[in-house]
């Protein structure tokens, strides 16, 4: 374990973490609410929110249930509780693991079916109409195009993905965001593994903290839109592996990536390795990513 890593994850007397149960699901929404909107994104994806909150209450109510009540153990969600006493504890923050890779590991501890497959959700013939339906899909399509071209290609399946780390705003600097990524980064550890994440900005810095890399800029927007977002790619690689871990090395990483940007509908945007996905395209199995929803057919 890198000593800065290790500094900055010490457990906290006050915070512990344990594995997150449907029980948790309104208090996880709650600290959803209150903390993503602080992510650029958020506002992107879902403009309206404010006009029509019950949607995103509604939606992102039904997305956490799907990763509480994941049959399959593809997704890992873990809890970190203040204790303000020795007998209270309050929920203050949790992170989505995707976790499937770690199937293909003997040694993890975490009991996984051999056979998983991809999360279906229920049909969802109602738009909801707090969000933009074609930066949805931009969001999911560029995310999609960009884990498989800079994550998978160069780790297989030998890399675990943090997909949502959010604090209560009450809580955020105090440990808890730490905590939890550190929980993951013992895991990789363990079992010699990376960690891959699209970060927001305030995100990013965190992470830098904790020893990960960028290895890409990912621009997000819509095709004849000037808005977009930009999200870090990042990888947290342990220590002794022979896959890049350093900034020095991200690089060709990236580069790497992009020679096979020809064979997808992606445009380059840059010679250090930015790229845009694209704007919009065929509804996929897992459509408008971690929020639910429906694009009109």
């Amino acid at each position: 374990m890198a000593p800065i890593a290790k500094a900055l994850f010490q457990p906290s007397p006050r915070l512990s973490l344990r594995r997150a149960s449907v029980a948790d699901l309104e208090a996880m929404l709650e600290i959803a609410l209150a903390a993503l909107p602080m992510d650029p994104q958020w506002d992107y994806r879902f403009p309206h929110r404010r006009a029509y909150p019950s949607d995103t209450r509604k939606y992102t109510r039904m997305r956490y249930r799907e990763f509480l009540e994941d049959q399959n153990e593809r997704w890992v969600v873990m809890l970190a509780e203040h204790r303000p006493a020795q007998d209270s504890r309050e929920p203050v923050a949790f992170a989505v693991w995707e976790i499937k890779n770690i199937r293909k590991q003997k040694t993890v501890q975490i009991q996984l079916e051999k056979n998983l497959n991809v999360l279906h959700r229920p049909p969802f013939r109602q738009r909801r109409r707090d969000g933009d339906c074609k930066r949805m899909q931009a969001w999911t399509d560029t995310t999609s195009a960009s884990k498989k071209l800079l994550f998978d290609s160069q780790f297989g399946a030998s890399h675990f993905q943090l997909q949502i780390l959010a604090t209560h705003p009450e809580f955020q600097r105090r440990g808890a965001g730490g905590q939890l990524v550190g929980w993951g980064i013992q895991l990789a550890q363990c079992l010699n593994m990376a960690i891959s994440v699209f970060a927001s900005p305030m995100g990013e810095r965190l992470y830098l903290r904790l020893g990960f890399v960028s290895v890409a800029s990912v621009f997000v927007n819509v095709e004849k839109e000037l808005e977009s977002v930009v999200l870090a790619a990042m990888v947290y690689v342990p220590s002794g592996s022979s896959r890049p871990s350093s900034r020095k090395d991200a690089p060709m990483a990236t580069e790497m990536s992009l020679i096979r940007l020809v064979r997808l509908p992606i445009q380059t945007r840059s010679a250090q390795g930015s790229f845009q996905g694209p704007a919009s395209g065929a509804k996929t199995r897992e459509n408008l990513d971690d929020i639910g929803g429906a694009c009109p057919a």
